[in-house]
């Protein structure tokens, strides 16, 4: 590990290849998969405590952007309401790092491969109608669940994705389409609102009121379904033109064709469904994601999660093979790191433990009481005592006694300063020992001096309330008395 412009650098060692990322919090970014105008996807590493790690997304809003406070808060608010939408069908949002100027937004990982790229990849040609009406039926249930989220107190949200578009689908390898980046969604509670005139999103999939910059609802996000849907079932684009001016002409005043007529053998029911999102009018579209996709699984039967994951697999081609050798190969390169962040944090306990030994106060020697002692009952004895010795035997008291007869000669008192005890004594203590039953003290509990000051202010509070108990009661005494004597001398 080491630094670079002020920025942790962490490599991994024994992977494939050279496996370095930027570790921003408690995450670690490495490669990016994916980028647009506003952010980049990187995957990610959440590294957290004893040991545990996740694979995860991370997108990261683009250095110059973040310094940007309007794409700050639009990106903070993608966070927010996205974090409220809680269903298989909708890319969930872990985590937000705001550190050092970066901005990223963290999301569960997934093996897949956005619609856009799996519509390339079979063109010419269209997506099997099955595995197109499943991966549509999960978007639409995503939606569903987006356009109901309600805050923390059960008020409706009422989010509008308003870029729902074959970029920001994913399909898994498990088989489950996700919705993802609700960057420029409407909601209620939304901190940065859209600018008054200015429009966002792609405009191939708007609806005509977006187009309009009228006032949208969920309904807006059904109709970029149903030409997400109209383009996976017939493999081409519904509106195209040499320029915006000309895709805008198309959505708003041009006849849609039916998708029977460029694919030709589809179900009647999946035309009807389809041409339903498709309206311009707002109140004959389908009201609800949900009714949508009710409406699309009764017209054809869906695909199962391993059938559509198989179709991922091999449409995703190399790239999707080399994301997941890069994924092993940074969850193994973390098997090392994790042992040696674990060895890390062992030397620091042991500095850490060495630095408090070191600043702590060693505490006197204190003088304990061991029988037989003399002098006799109800004498003074001259006492010293030593630190405990180390080793097996620290256990054992070390007592000094010396007995005290009155008047001590001076030859007694050279050859006590003449002796050399092995461990150092501490100053003499004179010992009083009452005349009381003949003690047989080994080890003697110590009680801390604020143990104590805590007992007799328990002790003082205890007299005090005692005291004030006792004074109310005999000032209502008084009262009740005052209180009779009044009544009597006014009858």
């Amino acid at each position: 590990m080491g630094t670079a412009s002020g920025r942790k650098i962490v490599t991994f060692m024994g992977a494939a290849r050279a496996d370095s990322g930027r570790v921003v919090g408690r995450y670690v970014v490495f490669d990016e998969i994916a980028a647009g105008g506003m952010a980049s996807v990187h995957l990610g590493r959440l590294m957290g405590a004893v040991g545990f790690s996740r694979t995860v997304a991370i997108k990261r809003l683009h250095p110059h952007l973040a310094r940007d406070e309007e794409f700050a808060m639009m990106f903070l608010d993608e966070a927010r309401l996205a974090a409220r939408i809680r269903h298989p069908n909708v890319v969930a949002v872990l985590d937000v790092v705001h550190d050092e100027g970066e901005l990223l937004l963290v999301m569960d990982y997934v093996q897949g491969e956005s619609l856009s790229r799996l519509a390339r990849s079979v063109r010419p040609g269209s997506i099997p109608t099955r595995i197109a009406v499943t991966v549509m039926t999960g978007v639409l249930h995503g939606l569903h669940a987006a356009h109901e989220a309600t805050t923390e107190q059960g008020e409706a949200l009422h989010i509008v994705h308003r870029d729902v578009s074959p970029q920001n689908v994913i399909v898994g390898t498990d088989g489950v389409a996700r919705v993802f980046d609700f960057g420029v969604a409407k909601a209620a509670h939304r901190v940065q609102t859209t600018q008054d005139g200015s429009v966002k999103g792609k405009i191939a999939y708007m609806a005509p009121e977006q187009l309009l910059s009228e006032e949208v609802d969920r309904r807006a996000d059904i109709y970029a379904a149903a030409v997400v849907l109209w383009e996976a079932l017939t493999g081409e684009r519904l509106f195209e033109g040499e320029n915006q001016g000309r895709v805008i002409r198309k959505i708003l005043d041009e006849a849609v064709p039916v998708p029977s007529t460029v694919v030709p053998g589809l179900p009647k029911a999946l035309d009807e469904a389809v041409m339903r999102g498709l309206e311009r009018d707002v109140t004959k579209r389908w009201q609800t994601a949900r009714d949508f996709a009710a409406a699309l699984e009764r017209c054809s039967p869906a695909s199962s999660a391993t059938e559509v994951g198989n179709w991922v697999e091999s449409m995703g081609g190399t790239a999707l093979g080399e994301r997941a050798e890069r994924v092993k190969d940074i969850e193994s390169s973390d098997m090392i790191s994790r042992s040696e962040r674990t060895a890390q944090t062992l030397v620091d306990k042991v500095e850490r433990a060495e630095r408090f030994v070191s600043s702590a106060t060693v505490p006197a020697a204190f003088a304990v009481l061991s029988t037989p002692i003399d002098p006799p009952l109800g004498e003074t004895a001259l006492v010293t005592s030593a630190p405990p010795a180390s080793g097996p035997s620290s256990s054992k008291p070390v007592v000094l006694a010396a007995p005290v007869a009155p008047p001590l000669s001076s030859a007694s008192l050279k050859a006590a300063s003449a002796a050399k005890p092995e461990t150092p004594q501490s100053a003499p203590r004179l010992a009083v020992r009452p005349a009381m039953a003949q003690l047989d003290v080994q080890m003697v509990a110590v009680t801390p001096l604020a143990s104590l000051e805590a007992a007799a202010a328990r002790r003082t509070g205890s007299r005090k309330m005692l005291v004030l108990g006792v004074t109310l009661a005999i000032a209502g005494i008084i009262a009740v008395a005052g209180a009779i004597t009044w009544t009597l001398m006014h009858r």
